[in-house]
């Protein structure tokens, strides 16, 4: 009995052996390996509608104050439903070496057009005294003339001899029906006039009460009809028709085709020569800065040399 007994204890024993060794063998064999590191892309958070950069709106240019007009002239003084008179931006009245360029008798519908695309190739300005029954009919070149930034006067109506007709007649029938069609085509009236001929009184002009505008070189292109003659009159002078010079009023007309062929090398060779080209109310401005009295006809301005030495010896006089 002992003996049953004992085998049997010594059955259990292995048994509880194996099982506890099958138990741990399990549990190295379960014992789960080093897990591999996965990297997972996190998504970009979107911006929140705060945190989202809002475009700067660029700031509109502050615009370029206009020049302030300051003569004390009368006669072209800003006035209501009247073109303004240029300022002097850009030109320095007491050193500039200073020319204008002024042109009669048109619009012409072919040679001011062009007269107008060479002196915007050289950035160039002019001034246009038109006779009313042309700019009555080509109203769309006198709003170009206009809009490129170039001066305007009345020319008369028809291009009659001032001198021989009333007052009441120049100012209705001439400038006033002049200055209709001007305004007609761009909206406002000139303020200034070449008399035809050039046949004007200081007291008619002060009866007119408007500038009445002149001349210091004429190169005669209405007689001269060669674009040749027309340039050496113009850039050499003529004891006849005169000298260009600082200061001095070039009278042309642009329903001449020669005069326009002359233009297109006249206006390179002068600023060659070193002169700026200012409109008719520019060069007024100037000439009253250099001292020359204005009255009711002006025909130049003095030249700055000149009118240094003038202020020079005034000064020592004083």
């Amino acid at each position: 009995m002992k003996q049953k007994i004992k085998f049997i204890s010594i059955i259990l024993a292995a048994l509880t052996a194996v099982v506890f060794a099958v138990g741990c063998g399990s549990t190295e064999s379960a014992a789960p390996s080093a897990a591999p590191t996965v990297i997972t892309a996190v998504p970009a958070e979107s911006p929140s509608a705060e945190a989202a950069a809002t475009p700067t709106p660029t700031p509109e240019p502050t615009p370029e104050p206009t020049p302030e007009f300051t003569s004390a002239l009368t006669q072209i003084q800003p006035k209501e439903g009247y073109m303004e008179p240029d300022s002097l931006e850009g030109i320095d009245p007491l050193n500039d070496k200073v020319v204008a360029l002024t042109f009669d008798d048109g619009p012409h519908p072919e040679n001011t057009p062009r007269l107008l695309d060479i002196l915007k190739e050289n950035d160039a300005v002019a001034t246009f005294f038109m006779v009313g029954t042309n700019a009555a009919e080509y109203p769309d070149i006198v709003k170009r003339v206009y809009d490129e930034g170039h001066e305007i006067g009345t020319h008369s109506w028809n291009h009659k001899d001032l001198k021989k007709l009333s007052l009441d007649e120049i100012m209705v029938d001439q400038y006033g029906k002049a200055n209709d069609a001007i305004e007609a085509a761009t909206g406002l009236r000139a303020l200034i006039d070449r008399p035809p001929y050039g046949s004007m009184t200081e007291e008619l002009a002060q009866q007119i009460g408007r500038e009445q505008i002149l001349w210091s070189v004429d190169p005669e292109d209405w007689k001269y009809k060669d674009a040749d003659t027309v340039y050496d009159h113009v850039v050499n002078g003529t004891d006849n028709g005169g000298y260009v010079k600082d200061g001095g009023i070039v009278l042309s007309h642009d329903i001449h085709a020669t005069t326009i062929d002359a233009y297109e090398r006249i206006i390179p060779a002068l600023k060659e020569e070193g002169y700026k080209f200012v409109t008719v109310t520019q060069m007024m401005q100037i000439a009253e800065i250099r001292g020359k009295e204005i009255e009711y006809r002006f025909g130049h301005a003095p030249a700055a040399e000149e009118a240094a030495q003038a202020k020079e010896t005034t000064d020592t006089e004083a």
